[in-house]
């Protein structure tokens, strides 16, 4: 039997699609639970994919449970989830599809109100959980495009500033240019330093901030740097300890070399 089709003939859907979103146990509950909210007498179908086979239930726990039962090899390390939710008549429903890098929200209804409405919480709460409406993948290209065209005109200033001078020659217009002072001691090293730095921070960052997908634990909360592993903050502590070491022991053997 066949569901009736919706009477008014028309109706509004929308979509979103977010990243970077981290849901653990409670925070799918709660989201599931919100989407079907304003829906009367709601279908629900929860699913995922493993393989070739498709899990489906209504509810989270059970679908955890008929997983656990049938892909025992798949632990927690789950890739993708989905939520469907809608009327008999089809006038309201919603969609959620969670992969390994986004959200996708989907909201249908003949009240347009309600599904602009409806839209506007889901959305509320990703952002809550760290969802973002640009993929990471674009700002890490634009990132890495600015390094590589910073290390190519340092390159190509480098080698056409090489002429036949001697090492002595250039020794001695460095002393006569009287760069080697306090100032210039200082702040080329923490120049070259945060040239460096920076993109590593933002490496560790994203790396934090990456989505999450959790059915059966909690995602942990607090800032990116509270998510980091023990070895990440070794990482982070350590090489640009190392980092400034190396670039003070440059600088002193330049100033050996060159002299005040």
């Amino acid at each position: 039997m066949t569901s009736p089709v919706n009477p008014s003939g028309q109706q509004t859907d929308l979509r979103k699609v977010f990243y970077q979103c981290r849901l653990g146990k409670s925070d799918l509950e709660r989201m599931f639970s919100m989407a079907c909210e304003g829906i009367p007498l709601p279908e629900v179908k929860v699913s995922t994919i493993v393989g070739n086979t498709r899990f489906w239930k209504t509810t989270l726990p059970d679908l955890v449970v008929a997983v656990r039962n049938g892909a025992p090899e798949l632990n927690a390390d789950w890739t993708n989830l989905s939520l469907e939710a809608v009327t008999p008549s089809q006038e309201r429903g919603v969609q959620i599809t969670i992969d390994r890098d986004r959200t996708e929200v989907n909201v249908s209804g003949s009240d347009t109100t309600w599904a602009f409405g409806q839209i506007a919480r889901i959305e509320n709460f990703l952002v809550s959980r760290g969802a973002v409406s640009s993929s990471p993948r674009y700002e890490n290209m634009i990132m890495l495009i600015s390094i590589m065209f910073l290390l190519i005109l340092g390159a190509f200033l480098l080698v056409n500033g090489v002429d036949d001078q001697s090492v002595a020659e250039c020794v001695r217009q460095a002393k006569a240019a009287h760069r080697n002072d306090v100032i210039f001691n200082i702040s080329m090293p923490v120049l070259f330093s945060f040239g460096l730095l920076f993109p590593f921070y933002q490496i560790l960052k994203r790396r934090a901030l990456r989505a999450q997908l959790k059915v059966d634990a909690e995602v942990s909360i607090g800032s990116w740097w509270s998510r980091l592993s023990a070895g990440d903050r070794i990482a982070a502590v350590g090489i640009p300890l190392t980092l400034l070491a190396t670039v003070a022991a440059i600088i002193s053997t330049a100033n050996d070399v060159w002299g005040k």
